[in-house]
């Protein structure tokens, strides 16, 4: 993972109450700066995480990172340090505090689909960081903690927004700039209570926060010994039943059925997707054509090449006044092509696309069809999917409707592209 890449992305954070927790009252001099106060008292449960390249000694990740128990474990994205989760031979990790003190760090748990991870390190203080209880009300001040650039601490004021709508995972709007570096930090109420965990930015003043309610989940899982770990087997486990419930729950209820042009096609597959439209209508065109776009924007980085959770489903209707029917037949041929349907990947980790095309009947109507696949290397069971069908009986009226997932199963696949190809039918 490059050290560009590293330091940019989403996590959340939650603690398990085991002792006292650090906590800060409220302030009462209304002249008082939260911020200050809050920079003051946080600075030494804020540390900045390392992945040190052993063979050459150098960073090769930072990012943030804030203790949540008196035993030394300490909260930070999955993002920062997944080189060493790919690679424990290779790298190795640390922290160092606000003094400049340098502790050795180690991986005890992960939480890829939330981008969390938690290491744990020795000789820190009993302080910790305590978690929201319940959600803040929209409009609050938070304040966003971290190390950006290499920089050193910073803090960040914003506002708390409450949780993105039309999202697969659970995300804060934070209107606050986070910085690369400062993902896997806390950002905190202003009594210093954790709301979440930086994560990623989106624009001027749009970031995301994951819930600290993800990372008290996790602290309830963690390893009873320090026992070793093998975390690409964590990996595969996690996004196998993250695919699974997800599109089992997606499936257990009918499509909601809209109109395109002369189709009947899904609208809104599913609320994570956002979908947008156009029409293509030119006066030197010789033909007209209607499109939906849906897009999801949530995403799983695994590691510097690899990220997965896309998922998409686009249709067009198609008709032709000035094209004779071979040339529309080739129009619509050139337009049934996977491209651009999910993101790419690297040779090293995923195979080249096996895909199976045929001609089938669809209520009454001829379409072709064709369903493509190529394998996860090192996570068995996963797959990216590509669907595609087309209306191809007509001489001047036709139909594109696709679909692909990232990391997901062959049964889930087949079972989606099996509902969606039943929802279209051509209403002539």
């Amino acid at each position: 993972m490059s050290l560009q890449k590293a330091l940019g992305r989403w996590i959340v954070a939650t603690v398990v109450l085991l002792l006292p927790t650090f906590m800060l009252a409220e302030p009462t001099d209304a002249a008082k700066s939260t911020a200050q106060t809050l920079f003051v008292d946080l600075q030494p449960l804020v540390f900045q995480v390392r992945v040190i390249d052993i063979g050459s000694g150098d960073k090769y990740s930072l990012g943030s990172g804030f203790q949540i128990s008196p035993q030394g474990h300490v909260a930070t994205n999955f993002h920062v340090i997944s080189a060493f989760a790919h690679e424990p031979d290779k790298y190795r990790l640390e922290l160092v505090t606000s003094t400049g003190a340098i502790e050795s760090a180690l991986l005890r748990n992960i939480d890829v689909v939330h981008d969390l991870a938690i290491l744990k390190a020795d000789g820190l203080t009993p302080q910790f960081l305590s978690l929201a209880s319940k959600p803040l009300e929209k409009g609050r001040r938070i304040y966003s903690v971290g190390n950006p650039f290499d920089l050193g601490m910073t803090i960040i004021e914003g506002t708390y927004n409450g949780l993105v709508k039309r999202s697969r995972y659970q995300k804060i709007l934070f209107s606050g700039s986070l910085n690369s570096g400062m993902s896997g930090g806390p950002t905190v109420s202003a009594t210093g209570e954790v709301v979440g965990i930086n994560v990623s930015k989106a624009g001027e003043q749009i970031s995301f926060l994951v819930p600290a309610s993800h990372l008290q989940i996790l602290m309830g899982l963690l390893p009873a010994t320090e026992k070793t770990i093998n975390f690409k087997h964590e990996i595969l486990k996690a996004l196998y039943k993250d695919q699974d419930d997800f599109f089992t729950a997606l499936l257990a209820k009918p499509f909601a059925i809209k109109s395109l042009g002369e189709l009947s096609i899904p609208g809104d597959i599913d609320e994570s997707l956002r979908c947008w439209g156009h029409s293509d209508d030119t006066e030197d065109a010789l033909y007209d054509a209607t499109h939906q776009h849906c897009r999801s924007d949530d995403d799983i980085y695994i590691s510097d090449n690899l990220v997965v959770g896309d998922f998409t489903y686009d249709a067009e209707w198609i008709s032709s006044t000035g094209l004779n029917p071979l040339q529309f037949y080739t129009f619509l041929q050139a337009r049934f092509t996977h491209s651009e349907l999910i993101g790419v990947a690297l040779e090293k980790d995923i195979t080249q696309y096996k895909c199976n095309t045929d001609f089938v009947a669809i209520g009454n109507h001829t379409w072709k069809a064709s369903v493509c696949f190529r394998a996860y290397k090192e996570f068995a069971e996963l797959y990216d999917a590509l669907f595609l069908m087309a209306l191809v009986e007509s001489k001047d009226k036709g139909a594109i409707v696709k679909s692909g997932v990232s990391a997901i199963s062959k049964e889930n696949a087949l079972a989606l592209f099996k509902a969606i190809m039943e929802s279209v039918q051509w209403n002539r």
